[in-house]
């Protein structure tokens, strides 16, 4: 029972963890601070007081009056507050576009927008991460490379056409043999190029390595036939090439 009340206290305390208030002739966005251990407030800018109300959700991050939307104290570039709607935490859209917490998503438009998960939205012509348009070939063959596993660092997605290390796409034209490597912060590869986001990963990370057979050092690009990823080291039949 009593770590029953512990949990519901808990959970009320994160429900109220920030607010609007209206103060003094001004508009103040009240938010608990961890680190200071108590509560801050930012004053929002050019309000217009008496029309301004809050726009519920789970997070009471978000505002309006006659003339803006807001994110916490922040005006949301070119947000109708008339058409205004709060989808999903940090989703969002209005009569003209779709928003990711305080920016607009690049390309976007609310017709049949939809989320995906925290980081990944889409509508009928495109797919987007966080506010950036993937420009995906076909929306209806999206998917995740690791559907079941979610990495701070990013996912790894696919559209039928190209690989994507969240909005970067892999420069590979070989498609059917990109490999991409589960938890190596944008690593892939195909049958001639390792690659990390959308370059070459030898564009900015040369070596030197000793030919046996030549007797001679040479630089190295990669042996892409033997290239392994090993506990978070980059490795081909000549050895360590950089770690990450």
């Amino acid at each position: 029972m009593k770590k029953l009340f512990t949990i519901l206290i808990i959970l009320i305390f994160f429900s109220c963890s920030s607010e609007y208030e209206k103060r003094e002739d001004k508009v103040y966005y009240r938010f608990w601070s961890f680190g200071q251990g108590g509560w801050n407030e930012k004053v929002l800018e050019n309000v217009d007081l008496e029309s301004f109300s809050e726009i519920k959700s789970d997070e009471n991050t978000y505002g309006k009056d006659e003339f803006n939307v807001y994110y916490e104290n922040k005006i949301i570039p070119g947000a109708d507050p008339k058409t205004f709607k709060i989808l999903k935490k940090g989703f969002a859209i209005d009569a003209k576009r779709a928003y990711y917490y305080k920016d607009s998503i690049e390309n976007s438009n609310p017709k049949e927008f939809k989320v995906i998960d925290y980081d990944f939205s889409k509508n009928h012509q495109n797919v987007f991460y966080k506010t950036k348009s993937l420009n995906v070939c076909s929306v209806d063959n999206f998917s995740f490379v690791f559907p079941n596993e979610d990495n701070v660092l990013g996912r790894w997605s696919k559209d039928g056409c190209h690989y994507f290390y969240n909005n970067y796409r892999v420069p590979s034209n070989d498609y059917k043999n990109i490999r991409v490597y589960k938890g190596s912060h944008g690593i892939s590869s195909d049958k001639k190029y390792v690659y990390q986001f959308d370059k070459n990963y030898f564009e900015t990370n040369n070596r030197k390595v000793f030919i046996q057979e030549k007797g001679m050092i040479v630089e190295d690009t990669i042996d892409i036939k033997t290239f392994v990823i090993e506990n978070n080291i980059l490795k081909d039949k000549f050895g360590n090439i950089n770690g990450f």
